[in-house]
């Protein structure tokens, strides 16, 4: 099974939740295949396993923090045989002539106005990095040499630039794939886990400086986010 990973034209389509080995879905341990314009990335944030490519009747052991491709119209199934947490991002054709933007855009005006009230506040790159710096003991060695004056800005700019650009725009794409060679396994090697936790840290950030927090505005955030994280994640 040749791995070839995501090609660089594609764009965030949707996502699975993180299933375990008692909530992943039977129908992913069955036979099926993404439709002709679809790719998928398995990610296993945790444990292992086993995915089986039906058309070359090849195997593979998939085990954290590995990620998988997933071609279109191959049939394929997984196997899970222990413990496991993993999801799976979905993309498609980038066409350009096409208005359709990426799943979230639905939220843009609500976040950036709520990111607006953060901003007006101030603190937000303080607030978050207390919070993310907290959430697992394996983050803070990765900040161990970091200037953290600089740290905050570029924390703030990004944050920014995920709530008012759309990853469908070729150069915010291109921006996402850097970010994603800078933080892989070649660069700063970021375990795929980890984003779970930013995003969990950006939420939390939000809560504390937006006044108007509720839950719904939470959803918002979450899923305007979200395909910035795939595209980072998906070159890891």
């Amino acid at each position: 099974m040749v791995d070839d990973g995501l090609p660089e034209h594609l764009v965030p389509s949707g996502a699975t939740l993180v299933f375990d080995e008692d909530t992943i879905p039977d129908a992913l341990r069955r036979k099926h295949a993404l439709a002709a314009d679809r790719w998928g990335v398995l990610h296993v944030l945790e444990g292992s396993l086993r995915f089986v490519d039906l058309e070359s009747c090849d195997e593979r052991l998939v085990s954290a923090p590995d990620r998988l491709t997933i071609n279109p119209e191959v049939p394929h199934r997984v196997e899970v045989d222990g413990s496991v947490r993993c999801r799976i991002d979905f993309f498609r054709d980038f066409d350009a002539t096409s208005s359709m933007r990426t799943p979230g855009a639905f939220a843009d005006a609500d976040v950036q106005l709520s990111f607006q009230r953060c901003d007006a506040n101030g603190g937000f790159a303080e607030v978050f990095y207390r919070t993310f710096l907290s959430a697992s003991p394996e983050i803070p060695p990765y900040f161990a040499a970091t200037d953290f004056d600089r740290q905050r800005r570029v924390l703030r700019d990004s944050v920014h630039l995920m709530v008012t650009r759309d990853v469908a725009e070729p150069e915010m794409r291109q921006a996402m794939e850097r970010l994603g060679r800078a933080h892989g396994r070649g660069g700063r090697n970021i375990l795929p886990k980890l984003y779970e936790l930013w995003l969990d840290s950006v939420c939390q950030t939000v809560e504390l400086l937006d006044p108007e927090w509720n839950d719904n505005l939470e959803r918002k955030w979450r899923v305007r986010l979200r395909p910035g994280i795939q595209m980072i994640m998906a070159r890891y």
